[in-house]
């Protein structure tokens, strides 16, 4: 242990880190929700986040204009009762002119209204605590770090920022713009950063904004890369690792209802990064609450002994918003005569509202410019409380790969099979995607360039190879899971044949794979590809699944049925929560914008009614969440390859993701309202396999001198 890491405070317990990070509350805004704030915080609590951030957004630019409002109000009745002539303050014996008296009751007047806006966010703004590692028994508050955005908060989100500080304890001010929070424990660096300039970058990519701030940031910056660089105020959901990019990245959603679009706005929730205490990839959550605000009219409930005309006036409201009487009538949603209408409406209006136990109406308000009748929007913004789902959530966890490419002398042979083992194992995934290229092919004369492992120079030879190796990863997995399951249960249980094939069932994975470009390329010959690979894939898991049972002593009919049931070529399939996945392989080149081609293939799994994408063949990895207005929350994972490059890529200056990524998608009634992602690649860069090598090793098998390469 280093005297620096002796001098971290140590606390009983402590595993991973955990820092919720959530954005763009934007207070006072048309889009402010405390029902948000309240559900960020809840989660926050589940997750037991260490401490939080808000990444920008503080208070809405329209703030500048209620302060001009009130400022000009205070200084009109300030004039009309001449209170400003007795004032001490004013006075000064005379000494100071009127242009500076004003001056000074403006700012009086400022800070007195910037005082009140700190006192609301004061009261609104949950106080987060979890159990104290060092004692349980009791709670310990979390630290709230705000970080504003000199594009979005201006200086008076500033200003109120720091005078929040002077009405809680716990909320911490660090640098405008950005800055660096330190995550103890773990040795890790997150760098929070928000615009600092106006946001001109409109775009249908979310990258595009988020990665000009921190392009912009590492122009500017003379101090050291972050582990991950943390984007507010984009309201889109993103994690981009570290390869392709010489950073990684994460982007955070909204805090409130998205009214307007200055940047790709889309997303509505929170976000989590949790670093593992052995130092390793860390893990992004997202948390949308979209849902529960497209439906926020929903949870409106009819104040007690309404009327049934009531009634039905208030369902209408919430499903065709603001009205007029007569728009009620004509559209014969409320079928009733004229006066009974009026006398009704005229009821809910003069009704008084209050927050009670199990109530949840916002009165009814004439707004008079629009001559129409809605529901108090005050109201709901500062009262309304939102619903959770009441039905029973399910659990989906992947790992997926892209590019193996069998063969290839680039092929990173020993993560795939040592490590991707251990990643499922870790993360309890139960299926296994592979979204294509699974063998490097022949084509472009690759075996002629050398860039072929030699001895795999046709495809039969390197679809046998493939299925070994994902035989392998399978195989592995399986026996330490049945394994597991014989020391808990004892073995004498497991002799029961039902047990047995119940526990083949969860000891073994779920393997869905399609084809690549470099897979189809023997097509043209008149094969059909991968056709092998299945058969030789089947075949090799039938018989080190069975001769581990036999070493067990037990035995189970129909295992070969079992495991060619677990070995599917799809494009498309369902997840057990009922949840429709989309396994992609563009025959694309990647594009400079990175969130480009994620967008797009989750764009195609929508419209075939899928909320999950998976795809790769652009080498690179990332992860890109999405709402839509039918599907709910969808989500794209990119793979990156096993490979850690290519004299193509490197002639074109290229650099890849190496490695595989992970998704657990938590759903209820197939609408997914939690995602988990981390990409896992091999700690350091391996060489090419060295065909020479291999020559010298036959060589030297029949005392023949070794070949020297000049």
């Amino acid at each position: 242990m280093s005297e620096k890491d002796s001098e971290k405070p140590k606390v009983s317990g402590q595993k991973n880190a955990i820092v919720g990070l959530f954005s763009r509350i934007d207070y006072r805004s048309r889009g402010f929700r405390r029902a948000i704030i309240d559900a960020i915080f809840e989660q926050f609590k589940k997750e037991g986040t260490h401490y939080n951030i808000l990444v920008g957004g503080l208070v809405s630019r329209e703030l500048a204009k209620e302060m001009k409002e009130y400022v000009r109000d205070c200084t009109s009745r300030d004039r009309a009762s001449k209170k400003h002539r007795k004032s001490k303050d004013d006075s000064c014996d005379g000494a100071i002119s009127s242009v500076q008296q004003a001056t000074l009751r403006k700012s009086k007047f400022e800070l007195a209204f910037l005082t009140k806006v700190a006192k609301e966010l004061a009261r609104i703004i949950p106080v987060a605590t979890i159990p104290n590692p060092d004692n349980p028994t009791k709670e310990k508050v979390v630290d709230l770090f705000i970080v504003t955005s000199p594009a979005f908060d201006g200086e008076i989100g500033e200003t109120v920022a720091h005078l929040l500080t002077e009405q809680r304890s716990d909320i911490r001010v660090w640098n405008a713009g950005g800055d660096r929070f330190p995550v103890l424990y773990v040795n890790r660096l997150i760098w929070a950063l928000t615009p600092t300039k106006g946001i001109w970058m409109r775009s249908d990519y979310y990258s595009t904004p988020a990665e000009r701030i921190i392009k912009d940031k590492i122009k500017q910056t003379t101090q050291s890369m972050p582990d991950v660089f943390v984007v507010g105020c984009m309201a889109s959901s993103i994690n981009k690792p570290k390869g392709e990019l010489p950073y990684a990245y994460v982007t955070v959603p909204a805090g409130h209802r998205l009214e307007d679009t200055r940047v790709s706005e889309n997303q509505v929730g929170c976000s989590v990064l949790e670093f593992p205490e052995n130092g390793g990839q860390y893990l992004y959550r997202v948390h949308s609450f979209k849902d529960l605000v497209s439906k926020e009219l929903s949870y409106i409930v009819a104040p007690p002994r309404s009327s049934s005309v009531q009634k039905r006036i208030i369902e209408f409201m919430k499903q065709r918003g603001m009205a007029t009487l007569g728009m009620m009538l004509r559209l014969h949603i409320v079928d009733v005569k004229t006066k009974e209408l009026e006398t009704a409406m005229q009821k809910l209006t003069e009704l008084k509202t209050f927050r009670k136990i199990g109530e949840n109406f916002p009165g009814v308000i004439f707004y008079e410019q629009s001559k129409k009748f809605y529901f108090d929007l005050d109201w709901i913004q500062r009262l309304l409380k939102y619903g959770r789902p009441s039905g029973a959530y399910h659990e989906d966890r992947i790992v997926a790969f892209c590019c193996l490419h069998a063969g290839s002398i680039e092929t990173d042979y020993e993560f795939f099979v040592n490590e991707t083992p251990k990643i499922i194992l870790a993360r309890k995934a139960t299926v296994l995607v592979n979204a294509g290229d699974t063998k490097e092919g022949l084509e472009h004369d690759l075996d002629k360039k050398g860039e072929i492992v030699a001895g795999m120079n046709n495809n039969t030879k390197q679809e046998k190879v493939a299925a070994h190796l994902i035989g392998e990863v399978i195989i592995r997995v399986f026996k330490s899971r049945f394994t597991e399951a014989l020391t808990e249960i004892g073995k004498e249980k497991m002799m029961i044949e039902e047990k047995i094939r119940e526990h083949i069932s969860v000891s073994l994975l779920t393997y869905y794979y399609r084809l690549g470009n470099h897979d189809t390329w023997e097509t043209k010959h008149g094969h059909d590809p991968l056709e092998v690979f299945h058969a030789t894939l089947v075949a090799f898991l039938f018989e080190r699944v069975s001769g581990f049972l036999s070493a067990q002593g037990l035995y189970c009919r129909g295992l070969a049925e079992i495991v060619e049931g677990r070995i599917m070529h799809r494009d498309f399939f369902e997840l057990s929560s009922g949840l429709k996945v989309s396994i992609q392989h563009p025959y694309m080149a990647r594009a400079k914008t990175t969130s480009i081609r994620p967008q797009e293939m989750m764009d195609f799994a929508r419209r075939h009614d899928c909320q999950v994408a998976i795809g790769g063949n652009f080498h690179v990895s990332e992860l890109v969440a999405e709402w839509d207005m039918t599907l709910g929350q969808c989500v794209c994972i990119e793979l990156g390859t096993i490979k850690h490059g290519s004299n193509f890529e490197r002639s074109k200056m290229k650099m890849v993701d190496q490695g595989v990524g992970y998704l657990k998608i938590v759903s209820s009634d197939k609408r997914i309202e939690t995602v988990e992602n981390a990409f896992y690649g091999a700690p350091r860069l391996v060489p090419p396999v060295d065909n020479v090598s291999i020559i010298n090793w036959f060589l030297e098998k029949f005392g023949v001198s070794p070949i020297k390469m000049a």
